[in-house]
Formats: C-alpha cells, structure tokens, sequence
C-alpha cells in the first residue's frame, strides 16, 4: 500500500522505532512499546492536504456519521476495508483511465457488379407511420448528433462555480481544470505510468472503482479545539474480523514511501519496469484479476472451452493463481483439462476435482510435451512440480499427481494414467452455504488479527536513508 496522506505527515509513534534504536551510556535502556488496543490512529497534516486510497479497490460508504464526521471508505480486492474519518470535504470526482476505442472504418466500397439488376424505374416511395407498423428492413441514417461522425464540444461556462452551472457541467469543468492543474496526486502517474492526457473524471458514488493513489478527500482546517488531521482505521478481510491498530501498516507504508527518493521518475514502486507482477503479487490477485491475466497471458495455451470456462468464472481463483505463478517463473504451458473435458469421476472412482473447476491438467511445458520419457529426475517435469511444491498456505495444491512421488512431500503422487500430464488440483471450497464458506475460507479468526498485529509492532523497521550519503556519485 501507499500512504494514506499526500503531504507530509505524523503520527503518534511514528518515531518509535528511531528511539528505540537509541543506545544509552547510563540509566534504564528499556522504552515503552504501545499496546495494539487501539482501533484507529490520527495522521496530522496541513490544512487541504490530500488523503488517497491505498490500495487499489472499491468505495463500499461514504457520508457523515456521528463518530467518524465526513468520512469514506475503500476496500481492497483483498477483501481489506480502509476508512478515512473526519475529513473537512470528499472528492466530487475520481480519475480512471480512459478506453481507447478503435475508430470505426468507412472504406468499405461496395462492388456494384454484385448489385441486382432493377426490374422497374426508380421512386421515392412512401410510408406511413403507424404504431404497427412492421420494422423497417432499410437501417435510418445516422443523426447528425452521433458522437461517431460528429466531433462535439465540451459547454464552457465562465464560472462554473454558481449553482446552476455546476448543475449543468460546471463541476466537471472544475474537475478538470484540477485535473489540468496536477492538483490530483502524483502516485497516478507513479504507480500506474498514466499521465493526465490519458485520464477522464468519473463522479464519486458508492460502488466507484478506484486507483491507488486517488484522491479521496482533503483534510480540515485546524480550529480553536482540534489540530487538522485524518482519522483512519483499518478492518482486514474475514468475517467477523475486528478493527486493528493501523500503526504498524502504517510504519512499513512510511518506510516504502521515503525509498522513492531512489526510484526514477514514473516507475513504479510495486511492479517491475516492464510493468510485470512479481509470483508473489501474482498470488495476491483478486478472481476477477486473474481471469483477465489469464486470458490474455501469451504463455498459456488453454483450449477453447477451458477458456469459456474461465471468462464464465467457473474455474477456480487458486488454480487461476498457479497458472499464472508458473508462468510468471518462466514456464510456457500447454493446458488440456481445466473444469470441461474431463469426467465427473477419475478412473479410481473418486469425484474428479475438474468437475468443480479445481483442478488443471498441464500436457506440455516449454513446448515440451509430457511423456514417460519426460519425466522423472532433472526433467521438464520434475522443475515445473518442484515450483508447485512451493506453493504453500491456502494455496498448497491437495494433489500433484504424474508418475513423480516427492520424499518429504505429502500432495505428489504417481499414477499410471498420468503419464502424459500433470494433474495440479485443490480441494473443493463449500459453495453450497454461503455463510459456512466465509467462515471456512478465513484465514486469522478475529482475536488471531490482533495477536498479528501485536507481532507486527515488535519488528524493528530499518533505518532508510531519505538522501544520498556523502559516498553517492552524482549521475
């Protein structure tokens, strides 16, 4: 994540970790460490100051309420929910990357030759509207107002501050001319590599789908009883999972922000410089991401139904996720079984883990195809399933069968009918109870966040240097 605040800012304890390190001649060494029993923090800054999402994700509420005032919250595709509390005003609009549509071609000419030859002479005709009268066979003209043929201009007022005017487009206007100013924050740019030409205004409404580094709001001006500042609280993902002490996220978030010093202008700090997920951002990814990637990965060479299977979302998120980790390792494979394909039952007589969309046969790799001959120790086989062992936590396949076993290893198995693929599979998830499902696909139960969180807090963060030490040559 990114700082929640786009200015300079602080925080109680923002330091500790300095002081901590303080070595002492004489005296008691021992420093007091807080207690994760708070459930929020107050991040002060200027007046104006712009708070931002942290995180990719989607606005779940905004408005006022009695404990946080004018607030707004986000949540990630992780499933973890951010609120920013008692801020003086919310963003009216929010950036989003514009579609680029292909322009429609009109070179299209006819070949006269193929026209039928008339039987009779040529008439305008005539028609009369009635209310049933039998759709036309002969498309109408395009008005003159189609956005396709007709350029239109933007209405311009020239202040779009007054009441009517904002009503009628003025406030975009403004929103713009923020936009053109650079007053939104600059981590578009630097996370995403989109500069303002690329970018177009979206009202902000529940349900908006938002990017890291988006402004959401600004911070109040300071009054005669409070400093400015931002409330924000964090909820991690799960069902029943309790506000944590956001301090600790918020040390690490601080920590990555003074490295940018380092980091060359538009790259950005989360991915590579090709713009590539790492294996392990790879396994963070929300379904709806995945099914993307997975489609569009030159990698993969998945056949036609397996691909429908996946656009339907019928193919499970952790078999999406190795797909794309062993490709983001460096693998080319060749899939012939995702969910169809395959039986409900296997040739043991056990219910196939393809029928529920959680399992993937993998036939070749690297353009090498799976045979007996291919398998066994320092082959094709043996590199691709010691990748898979890996794979550990929520994401440990329940099944990795070839004509492979592991010493130590108890998901590899070898079969004699898997002699020509690799069968990767996971155990079904409960579908048919919602309510149940939640509770079985959580990972920390509500009181293990706080024990987290407390774990967290005793990490002693290094020290980063926020400019270039005496020994640095300029470049």
């Amino acid at each position: 994540g990114v700082f929640p605040v786009a200015a300079k800012a602080r925080y109680a304890g923002d330091d500790a970790n300095r002081k901590a390190r303080t070595r002492t001649k004489s005296g008691n060494a021992s420093k007091a460490i807080d207690s994760s029993e708070k459930r929020s923090i107050n991040v002060f800054s200027r007046p104006g100051a712009a708070v931002i999402a942290v995180q990719d994700g989607e606005i779940v509420k905004l408005g006022t309420s009695k404990r946080l005032g004018k607030f707004i919250q986000l949540r990630d595709v992780y499933g973890n929910t951010y609120t920013y509390g008692n801020l003086k005003t919310l963003s009216g609009f929010y950036p989003v990357a514009k579609t680029k549509a292909k322009a429609k071609s009109d070179s299209t000419v006819l070949d006269p030759a193929k026209d039928p030859k008339p039987t009779v002479a040529a008439t305008a005709g005539s028609q009369k509207a009635t209310a049933r009268q039998a759709p036309s066979t002969v498309e109408p003209a395009a008005p003159a107002t189609d956005t396709t043929a007709v350029d239109t201009k933007e209405r311009v007022f020239a202040n779009p501050a007054r009441p009517v005017a904002k009503k009628l487009g003025g406030a975009e206007q403004l929103a713009n001319q923020e936009l053109e100013n650079g007053s939104y924050s600059s981590y578009l740019s630097s996370l995403h590599g989109l500069p303002k030409d690329d970018i177009r205004l979206k009202r902000m409404k529940k349900g908006a789908r938002v990017m890291a580094g988006t402004v959401l709001g600004r911070i109040g001006k300071t009054t005669s009883s409070t400093t400015p500042h931002l409330q924000f609280e964090i909820r991690p993902a799960g069902k029943g999972a309790p506000r944590v002490d956001p301090k600790p996220i918020l040390d690490g978030w601080k920590l990555l922000e003074s490295t940018a010093v380092y980091r060359a202008k538009g790259q950005n700090p989360l991915f590579g410089n090709d713009g590539n997920a790492s294996a392990g951002q790879v396994l963070l990814m929300s379904k709806a991401q995945l099914q993307d990637r997975v489609l569009a990965d030159r990698h993969l060479d998945i056949y036609p139904q397996g691909r429908s299977d996946i656009a339907a979302g019928a193919i499970d998120r952790r078999v999406l996720a190795t797909l794309e980790y062993l490709t983001a390792n460096g693998l080319r494979l060749t899939i012939t079984s995702l969910r169809s394909g395959h039986g409900l039952m296997t040739a043991s007589g056990n219910v196939s883990e393809h029928s529920s969309g959680n399992a993937v046969d993998i036939a070749a790799v690297n353009g090498i195809t799976i045979t007996p001959k291919t398998q066994g120790p320092g082959t094709i086989t043996d590199s691709t399933i010691r990748l898979l062992l890996q794979l550990q936590g929520a994401m440990k396949p329940h099944q990795i069968i070839s004509l492979m076993t592991f010493p130590g290893t108890d998901n590899t198995m070898s079969l004699p009918d898997h002699d020509d693929h690799i069968h990767v599979g996971f155990r079904p998830t409960i579908a048919n109870d919602p309510k149940l499902g939640k509770q079985i696909s959580q990972i920390l139960k509500p009181n293990q966040w706080i024990k987290l969180i407390d774990r967290i807090s005793q990490i002693d963060n290094p020290t980063v240097l926020t400019k270039p030490s005496k020994y640095a040559i300029r470049t």
